[in-house]
């Protein structure tokens, strides 16, 4: 019987400690794979086990001037969260300090050009996202050592 892709894992943290998570960013013009490279990467991991936070960079502004949510921005929360009847945003100056505090063993970050903020891929257009996804999972294989520390490891049938 094989080993899932990931069937190696990070080290463990004490009992109680927490450790940062895998930080992988993928950058690309609009319309060139992302989302589509990041949601085969995000199956396979919790295939395996693990667990995946995604940050989504967005140029769209995500509240709106005059809003409840604008007003307690405004009057100076450190932060606001907004709770839909099926969604939750978080609303800070800081989305990559809220992701990364989320108990999480990697982070994938889609977007944020301007800035490196983890181990950074580049993808070119729709033709090169298998390429692209072959590269992350390589990456995550060679990080992600052991079995997942959520998912019992797998016993052979006598």
């Amino acid at each position: 019987m094989g080993r899932s892709m990931y069937g190696r894992s990070r080290p463990r943290p004490a009992s109680g400690a927490t450790t940062m998570p895998l930080v992988v960013q993928l950058v690309g013009s609009h319309g060139s794979g992302k989302t589509v490279a990041l949601t085969r990467v995000v199956r396979r991991l919790r295939r395996s086990g693990w667990r995946v936070t995604v940050l989504k960079h967005s140029h769209h502004a995500i509240d709106l001037r005059g809003t409840d949510t604008d007003r307690y921005r405004r009057s100076g929360a450190n932060a606001v969260v907004f709770a839909g009847r099926d969604s939750v945003a978080f609303l800070d100056g800081d989305p990559l300090r809220f992701a990364r505090s989320l108990p999480s063993d990697v982070l994938l970050i889609e977007g944020y050009h301007a800035r490196r903020l983890g181990r950074r891929f580049r993808i070119d257009g729709p033709h090169d996202v298998d390429r692209i996804v072959r590269e992350i999972r390589a990456y995550l294989e060679r990080k992600l050592r052991g079995p997942s520390p959520r998912r019992p490891a797998r016993r052979r049938r006598a």
